[in-house]
């Protein structure tokens, strides 16, 4: 239950986290081939002169042999050497080169070589650059132009706050801690933003969430090892703000028995939504606890549904009050209740027919049961699964009769669990109960703190 928003909340603690301290998401491990250093130009034509040099000395050819003597050959490896020696002192200077645009090529620049013999002939003759010249050059380098921001970071005097330097505390504090910027929390919740509305949160509560969340996060100093049990810790008293611990119904119903008088909870909800199934499981509830019960079947539009709820009192062994077909609801509620009154049994329990909620007429009639039944609890009967439509049901009933709370059916098969919030949140309303099953045991007091666990949070 509530398996996938759970995952999916872990998921995004987790990225969020990265998000505000600036990590980088941890990256699967990619065996990456080492990259081949391509081999210089030079170095190949050296490599391959020298490749053929050594062919050449392995098979020289016996003409030559016999014509050269060893003594010639010394002689003249020495003479090579010397060269070669020689050309290393010396310094060729580069010629400066410019590019000429009509020829598309470059030609020595006449101007800087005139300046270059100039400076020739004014300085004086300098130094062969061998190691120490360098590492003279090296000491005696220039110090580096500062730009201008720099130099007014520099000039800056340093604050201090009791004689000690606000800029080391600072330092130490920021390697501790994180502060939270507008920017970071934005980032951050983009993505918790499409998980909510993914899971069946209407858009309405996410951006009560947002609001909620933005002022306990932004600008609070956070320590970097905590950061992700903050944010989990933020959001679970937020959805504590948007949730509400309803009252046990049982314990109300104590509390009326003293007065000899039913206590009458009148049902309502859309077609197919569970809700006579609901109404039988709450009659079971209820004599587990020693309680009486009557039925009321008020449901005399649809075909078959009187039928459904007499097979149900049937099997509870309660009594059921009932019409014919077309029959006004209203008077099969009042009748229930003069039939509890007058046998002294607790609780009247009334089914009132679906009504879709865009149906006005229709959700008139739902007012006048109100009016002549005066319940004392009116309950909203919705599929957890139904997700923005179930939110949109509960928003327009409420307006039009003011419903006390709601029952949400089949949340044993809800992976997302949004749509307890969205509700929630609609109708400013309890969740009573949830559904979880086919029998009629399956029927649990809703209890938030459970929820809010069962998301990982």
């Amino acid at each position: 239950m509530f398996g996938f928003l759970k995952n999916k909340l872990k998921e995004w603690v987790g990225k969020a986290k990265e998000t505000i301290a600036g990590a980088e998401p941890e990256k699967e491990e990619t065996k990456e081939e080492p990259i081949k250093k391509e081999k210089p130009v030079k170095e190949e034509v050296s490599k391959k002169k020298k490749k053929g040099d050594k062919k050449k000395k392995e098979k020289p050819g016996l003409k030559e042999a016999e014509q050269v003597t060893e003594e010639r050959l010394e002689k003249e490896v020495g003479k090579v050497e010397e060269k070669i020696e020689k050309a290393k002192e010396e310094e060729i200077p580069e010629v400066p080169l410019k590019f000429e645009v009509g020829k598309q090529k470059y030609e020595p620049d006449l101007e800087k070589i005139k300046e270059k013999a100039a400076e020739t002939v004014e300085e004086p003759i300098k130094e062969k650059h061998g190691f120490f010249s360098k590492l003279k050059e090296k000491f005696t380098e220039k110090p580096k132009e500062v730009p201008r921001e720099e130099e007014t970071k520099k000039a800056e005097p340093i604050e201090e706050t009791g004689g000690e330097k606000s800029s080391f505390f600072k330092k130490i504090k920021e390697r501790f801690s994180y502060k939270i910027s507008e920017d970071d929390f934005n980032n951050m919740f983009e993505s918790l933003e499409m998980l909510l509305l993914e899971n069946n949160v209407a858009l309405g509560v996410v951006e009560d969430i947002k609001k909620s969340l933005s002022k306990r996060l932004i600008g609070k100093e956070i320590k970097k090892e905590g950061l992700e049990d903050e944010i989990k810790k933020e959001l679970k008293e937020t959805l504590n703000d948007i949730l509400i611990d309803p009252d046990n119904p049982l314990d109300i119903i104590k509390l009326k028995k003293g007065e000899h008088k039913p206590f009458v909870i009148l049902f309502f909800g859309i077609n197919g939504t569970g809700k006579t199934t609901s109404i039988a499981k709450l009659a079971y509830l209820l004599q587990r606890n020693n309680f009486s019960v009557v039925l009321a079947a008020a449901d005399t539009f649809r075909a078959a549904s009187i039928e459904q709820i007499q097979i149900h009192a049937d099997k509870l062994k309660v009594p059921l009050v009932k019409h014919d077909y077309g029959s006004d609801p209203s008077a099969v509620g009042f009748d229930a209740i003069k039939y509890a009154e007058k046998h002294k049994i607790d609780v009247v329990l009334i089914d009132t027919a679906g009504r879709m909620h865009t149906k006005t007429n229709l959700l008139t009639e739902m007012e006048k049961i109100c009016r002549v039944t005066k319940p004392d609890l009116k309950i909203f009967v919705a599929e957890s699964i139904a997700g923005n439509d179930a939110t949109e049901q509960a928003k327009t009933f409420h307006e039009m009769i003011d419903i006390d709370g709601s029952i949400l059916s089949k949340a044993d098969i809800d992976e997302k669990g949004g749509t307890i919030i969205s509700v929630s949140h609609a109708t400013h309303k309890p969740i009573f109960y949830l559904g979880t099953g086919q029998n009629y045991p399956d029927l649990k007091l809703f209890d938030k703190q459970e929820y809010i666990e069962n998301l990982g949070l």
